[in-house]
């Protein structure tokens, strides 16, 4: 529906600007049109040292961001400026990321984000509009310096707006560093439409333009037509769905538990390959816990996947959880079952493991010498609270 009406749209406001505002000025046409920015801007995984920004706008454009070092500022006083590219050429589109680089870890950074209209995209003297500038907003990046992190995460919110909504007024946001979604935002995927009107407008409503959403990819985020493409809209500058963080005494490790079904399954009709995918994440994960030293050295190791069995895998689990085992994992938390349940560490898994429900909250406290979870239902009752002691001896199994 978004697509049919934008193609109507385009064509109409090139119609109301047909002739050049400043045909003398530049070496190509500019019209007298702007874009309008109809979703975001909104931060994706935030980094110490990165920030994912997305937005989209009603036409095609190009997109960059200015911002500098600082709480409040100006438009005047944001000095930087990154612009995308992509094997030599300047996106233009109606869905645009801009990946801000080299960005000091705790610091905050204001910003803003600029759309330049794209009339025509001819081969020669492309016919350009005006630029249209958004407000200035702010963020602050993850610090792993600092003595304590506090996060939020909620699951399976299953295209419910209310559910999300609900969920959303559970959490404090102004203590919450970064949402975390655990997956199954969807039954499964269908359209852009679909992704922000049952998912990211209410998210982002809570998230507003400085909080970063930490998206975990659900099982069924898998399935449907625009199953794809969901990775544009929470894109991460590692170019996957499985990677790490670091806030304050916790390294976070996102990790993408793939299907609950065999590739094989007759409703796949031959057009999954999880099992070579999950592969490749498993050589990953091993490596990140060899040689990343904050494995070691962070005061807490924190998985988050949707899956809490680890997804369908060809051999079963044994090799993720040892890999856990080896990382000295304090924490793994889950979705996927749609009701809480929680195992303290034993013979086969040396992590706490928290399944949060559907309409449940978990906050997550870290200090440098413990953390905490607390899951809470939706009106406020306490569900369940664990709280996890920094071990004494952090050196990795060899």
């Amino acid at each position: 529906m978004l697509r049919t009406f934008l193609a109507i749209l385009v064509p109409l406001s090139i119609l109301l600007c047909t002739e050049p505002v400043s045909a003398q000025s530049e070496p190509y046409k500019v019209f007298d049109t702007r874009p309008v920015v109809t979703q975001g801007p909104y931060l994706v995984a935030t980094s110490g040292t990165t920030a994912t920004i997305v937005w989209l706008t009603d036409a095609p454009s190009h997109a960059a961001v200015r911002y500098a070092k600082g709480a409040g500022l100006a438009p005047s006083a944001l000095t930087q400026v990154a612009e995308p590219d992509r094997h030599g050429l300047v996106p233009v589109g109606l869905r645009h990321v801009v990946v801000l680089i080299g960005l000091e870890p705790g610091a905050t950074y204001s910003y803003q984000i600029v759309s330049t209209r794209v009339v025509k995209l001819k081969a020669y003297w492309p016919d350009k509009g005006r630029s249209a500038e958004s407000e200035v907003f702010q963020f602050t990046t993850l610090d792993p310096r600092k003595p304590t992190a506090a996060f939020s995460f909620v699951t399976d919110t299953h295209e419910d707006v209310n559910r999300i909504r609900e969920l959303n007024k559970a959490i404090d946001w102004k203590t919450s560093e970064f949402l975390i979604h655990g997956g199954d935002a969807f039954h499964w995927v269908d359209d852009e439409d679909q992704v922000f009107r049952l998912w990211l407008e209410p998210t982002i409503a809570a998230l507003g333009h400085s909080t970063p959403l930490i998206y975990v990819r659900g099982n069924h985020e898998m399935r449907g037509p625009f199953a794809r493409s969901v990775f544009d809209y929470v894109p991460t500058p590692e170019g996957r769905f499985y990677y790490a963080r670091d806030a304050g005494p916790v390294h976070l490790i996102v990790l993408d538990t793939g299907e609950d079904k065999p590739d094989d399954t007759n409703v796949y009709a031959k057009l999954n390959r999880t099992t070579a995918y999950r592969a490749t994440e498993l050589a990953w994960l091993r490596e990140h816990v060899r040689t990343e030293p904050r494995v070691a050295s962070a005061p807490f190791r924190v998985i988050a996947m949707h899956q809490p069995r680890w997804g369908w895998l060809a051999d079963g689990n044994a090799a993720w959880i040892a890999a856990a085992n080896e990382a000295r994992v304090d924490l793994v938390i889950a979705g996927h079952t749609h009701k809480f349940s929680y195992e303290p560490p034993n013979d086969a898994h040396g992590y706490h493991l928290v399944v949060v429900g559907q309409d449940q909250v978990a906050r997550v406290d870290a200090w440098t010498t413990e953390l905490t979870v607390t899951v809470t239902a939706l009106g406020g009752k306490i569900v369940h609270t664990v709280t996890i002691p920094r071990a004494l001896r952090r050196q990795l199994l060899r």
